[in-house]
């Protein structure tokens, strides 16, 4: 199973009720109404950081407002899902409105369950 993780920086013309709620709400409805997540996608999860704990375990600030996850059956569908016609149309058009996508951190991931 591979999984894209994507660590979102909220984009910053909206508050982090909003931000919350468009991703949770909108982008979510978006993702699941999509024809190509239910070809590709295994499964999609979003974490959202608590507003008390906006800071990392070093009392620093942390540059990210949510984790999401998607996971795919290998790199091939993945690449297929990005590409594909009803996504692009669709889904993508929409990310910029709730995420800075130049701040976002995107990472390719298999998972090492430990538990």
């Amino acid at each position: 199973m591979l999984k894209l993780a994507i660590l979102v920086k909220r984009n910053d013309a909206l508050t982090p009720e909003q931000f919350r709620h468009h991703l949770a709400v909108r982008h979510a409805g978006l993702v699941k109404a999509c024809p190509a997540s239910s070809r590709y996608i295994r499964g999609y999860v979003q974490s959202f950081v608590r507003a008390e704990e906006h800071t990392a375990h070093d009392g620093t600030a942390t540059s990210y407002d949510a984790l999401v996850e998607l996971w795919f059956d290998n790199q091939t569908e993945m690449e297929r899902f990005y590409a594909d016609p009803e996504y692009v149309a669709n889904v993508q058009p929409d990310e910029p409105n709730f995420a800075d996508i130049a701040g976002c951190a995107f990472m390719i991931t298999e998972e090492n369950r430990v538990l």
